[in-house]
């Protein structure tokens, strides 16, 4: 049986937790950098369990023109439940309704069938990623 979720616009997030979250789903942990991506973030939608963050995604805007959906992220015990679609979906809803016209994502290949089914037209597109790791 699923669990059911609260996902909440512009929690009040400690920059720790997410970056214990990009560590759990295999990424790099940025330290000490959230606290300010938070702060400087134009959305972000979030679920905590029992004070665990478990799922975010940040998204990054003029308010105006354009909107870029940063950072998804389900911890790998809650993925497969339906979170991360329900995430997107919400912010897509509410950026929309704020009155942001385009809103963009960048994904890795895989994902496309994901982003694809809310209605994201896959176009050509280049990025410098300096976060990289260098082996």
């Amino acid at each position: 049986m699923k669990q059911s979720y609260h996902i909440l616009r512009n929690a009040s997030l400690n920059g720790t937790d997410v970056e214990d979250l990009r560590v759990a789903v295999g990424w790099d942990r940025m330290e000490g950098l959230y606290d300010a991506i938070l702060k400087r973030s134009y959305a972000h939608f979030s679920v905590t369990v029992a004070d665990k963050l478990i799922a975010f995604v940040n998204v990054m805007s003029d308010g105006i023109g354009d909107a870029f959906l940063v950072d998804l992220m389900v911890h790998p015990d809650h993925q497969h439940q339906g979170l991360a679609t329900a995430l997107v979906e919400r912010a897509i809803e509410e950026i929309s309704r704020d009155g942001v016209r385009c809103m963009e994502v960048i994904f890795d290949p895989r994902l496309d069938g994901f982003y694809r089914r809310f209605g994201f037209h896959i176009v050509s597109a280049g990025i410098i990623d300096r976060w990289e790791r260098k082996e």
